[in-house]
């Protein structure tokens, strides 16, 4: 429950960002984002003459971002410390984002208000809006006469175990909702106010803390009121652009005495705010160049009295594997006694997850309300089986499909895009379902790094194993079958081989020799001298242990020489101890 959670208990720091150490994982450190990077950005505007109605004019603005993490160059940094550590991405588990333009320059209300991103992936994010007619035309024109003025904040929520403190706190939590200013206030507030007057919301006991150690007991405290009392929600739009806002819930705070140990380990949210540039693309691009592109138009078919057309919009991680055919099916229940009958409408969910368009009839001026559900199509022992999600009900026109629509279950799997420019890897799940064995496989490679796994309902016991080949040679290493989780993240670190190695050396004195000294450096960085470490071997201490950080599975050899010698070695393996004889220093003079 707890183990590779990230720990808020005095993260590490590496070229001035916080790392936290993962919970009794010893030596593997996780970063936060840095930001949000738009990956794709879409707005399809629909028209249709609906008769008497007149013309009805709509879009959907589509926006799909991807957390930059920064790893390459935090690696680098963390190759100064003097132990060996893996630094990972820490993955989202829901994120907020907030549109912001100077005055001068006219937003629809709709594209400011703070809007939810849909969670498709391990750092891949979704957003699809509606916007009416004039929002539409709104925000094109914005978007043409101050397109570099429009920025947005993100919020993202993190889970991680909660900073610890040895200090045993007692308090009413009614006492405590009557002592807050209001339910709803800045966390920044709440934190100050524990460090400066504790014994006004009835925590005396951390008055007995230095002051030196107050910030780090009051933490401990607040991560344990948030995770039982209240919601973190991102900051007000006309806040501080870093606020963070707790919400606590006075239904969960009744009369009585609560006993807490700030020692104890539990898990809590952190909700990080960082800045995202949405609109990136259409900087990329001439504004003679949207139409088609970014900005697209569509007509649709006029409509008579009655139909109704429902825009569907996948919001699923992909590229899927195992997943046959998803569709959609739509059915209005009778309505008498202006519609006897049943109306119904299907489609089937592209694989590029582009929106789709269904007609639905119903009765004129009959007000809109249906029912939904998906049919998916997936592998078994070679045929198509069929698992049906389960039925909901709308009455909006714009409809987002997520995962759980489908029945299924989606495992993401997300590659590092530098271990991808040296390897591909292979995908393999499986487990039991119907008690008989189950499979299905994937790769990823540097032009598709992330897929998707789907697993059907009943499989039990499954287990996730990777597989990277070196592009170069044909190198194979492998991970150990895991347990499937939620997501996957794979980088070099992921293998065998790679992260913290090291090498023993042995040195045979044989002859007068009163010292010996070996000059050893990993094998991709012969050319850092940085990076080399020199040795010295006596008759006394003739043996000693070098460490490194292999980047690579595939570069995870090191290479020695007599120090003062010009060649290296062949590239050696450190599975095998390196065994000396000062009689083959070559640097010694002969008598």
């Amino acid at each position: 429950m707890f183990a590779g959670r990230p720990d808020w208990h005095a993260p590490t720091h590496v070229a001035g960002r916080p790392a936290y150490a993962a919970f009794e994982q010893p030596g593997r450190f996780m970063v936060a984002p840095q930001r949000l990077r738009t990956a794709s950005l879409a707005l399809d505007i629909y028209e249709q003459d609906r008769g008497d109605a007149g013309l009805e004019n709509f879009s959907l603005l589509q926006l799909g971002f991807e957390a930059e993490y920064g790893l390459d160059a935090l690696r680098q940094a963390a190759l100064e410390w003097p132990v060996s550590a893996v630094l990972g991405p820490l993955p989202a588990e829901a994120a907020w984002l907030r549109l912001h333009a100077v005055q001068a320059l006219s937003l629809p209300p709709e594209v400011t208000a703070l809007l939810s991103l849909d969670r498709v992936g391990l750092g891949t994010m979704g957003l699809t809006l509606r916007l009416d007619g004039a929002a539409t035309e709104l925000f094109v024109g914005s978007l043409q006469s101050g397109l570099l003025t429009v920025g947005a904040q993100a919020w993202v929520r993190v889970r991680g175990v909660a900073e610890r403190w040895p200090l045993a706190v007692s308090f009413d939590p009614a006492a405590l909702r009557a002592a807050l200013p209001a339910l709803e206030l800045p966390l920044s507030s709440l934190r100050q106010r524990l460090l400066d007057a504790p014994e006004s919301l009835g925590f005396a006991a951390l008055l007995e803390v230095p002051l030196s150690n107050r910030p780090q007991a009051a933490d401990a405290l607040l991560d344990r009121l948030v995770e039982r009392f209240c919601a973190l929600m991102p900051g007000q739009a006309d806040g501080p652009a870093a606020d963070v806002r707790v919400a606590f819930d006075a239904a969960l705070m009744p009369a009585g005495r609560v006993s807490w140990a700030l020692d104890e380990v539990l898990l809590c949210p952190r909700l990080l705010v960082m800045e995202a540039d949405p609109l990136a693309p259409l900087r990329e691009l001439p504004p003679a160049s949207w139409p088609g592109q970014l900005v697209r138009r569509h007509s649709v078919p006029a409509l008579g009295s009655g139909w109704h057309s429902l825009t569907l919009l996948p919001n699923l991680p992909g590229p899927r594997v195992g997943l046959l055919r998803a569709q959609v099916d739509v059915i209005a229940p009778p309505r008498p006694p202006a519609r006897p009958f049943s109306s119904r409408a299907s489609a089937t969910l592209p694989a590029n997850d582009a929106p789709t368009l269904v007609n639905l009839r119903l009765a004129p001026d009959e007000p809109l309300h249906y029912q939904w559900k998906i049919s998916s199509f997936v592998r078994q022992d070679g045929h198509a089986q069929l698992v049906e999600g389960p039925v909901q009900t709308a009455d909006r026109r714009h409809l987002v499909i997520g995962a759980d629509a489908l029945g299924l279950r989606f495992v993401s799997v997300e590659a590092e895009a530098a271990f991808l420019r040296e390897a591909r890897i292979t995908l393999r799940c499986q487990g039991q379902r119907a008690g008989k064995p189950w499979a299905t496989e994937g790769a990823i490679d540097s032009a598709h790094p992330r897929l998707a796994l789907a697993l059907p309902p009943g499989v039990t016991d499954a287990t996730l194993s990777a597989t990277a080949t070196a592009l170069a040679d044909g190198r194979t290493c492998a991970t150990p079958a895991q347990a499937v989780a939620e997501s996957l993240y794979l980088d070099a670190f992921s293998f065998e081989g790679s992260g913290a190695r090291s090498l023993a050396l042995v040195c045979d004195f044989d002859d007068a020799a009163p010292q010996v000294l070996i000059e050893l450096v990993p094998e991709d960085r012969i050319d850092q001298a940085g990076r080399r470490a020199l040795l010295r071997l006596t008759p006394t201490v003739p043996a000693a242990t070098w460490g490194w950080t292999a980047l690579s599975p595939f570069r995870s050899g090191y290479r020695w020489r007599w120090a003062g010698q010009a060649d290296w070695s062949a590239t050696t393996s450190p599975t095998v101890p390196l065994q000396l004889r000062s009689s083959q220093d070559p640097t010694r003079s002969t008598p």
